[in-house]
């Protein structure tokens, strides 16, 4: 698959309960996919032009850190202000990987999510 196309494919397979963030000119071909939206709130929200995106991207990244979000995808290419260092803390403390393929990267995302169903069971019961 083509690098471009990847995040249309993963944003027309999410589940319906999640939220796609895009900057830039990938935006224009977000808005041809109808993928409603969540209590209102567009599953599509438009955070900027392509000058922002360096910005957003370290804004995100960070308040997803913030909040202990892990198992986090970056692609298709590694942010350039990440070093060998940061990026060896980031794997290792939150499990950010790289994409692969929208089934993998899917299956992975929603592995995950059951896993943390059955453990907050566990825990509950």
């Amino acid at each position: 698959m083509k690098n471009r196309e990847y995040y249309i494919e993963f944003a027309r397979v999410l589940p319906k309960d999640t939220i796609t963030l895009t900057a830039g000119c990938a935006k224009y071909r977000y808005n041809k996919l109808n993928l409603g939206d969540i209590g209102g709130i567009p599953r599509v929200l438009d955070a900027g032009q392509c000058t922002d995106s360096y910005s957003l991207t370290v804004i995100s990244l960070l308040a997803l850190l913030y909040l202990g979000v892990k198992n986090i995808n970056l692609g298709p290419t590694l942010p350039a202000f990440l070093s060998p260092n940061v990026v060896k803390v980031l794997v290792e403390k939150f499990y950010i990987t790289g994409i692969t393929d929208v089934e993998n990267d899917l299956l992975n995302k929603l592995a995950s999510r059951i896993l943390k169903l059955f453990h907050l069971k566990s825990r509950i019961s």
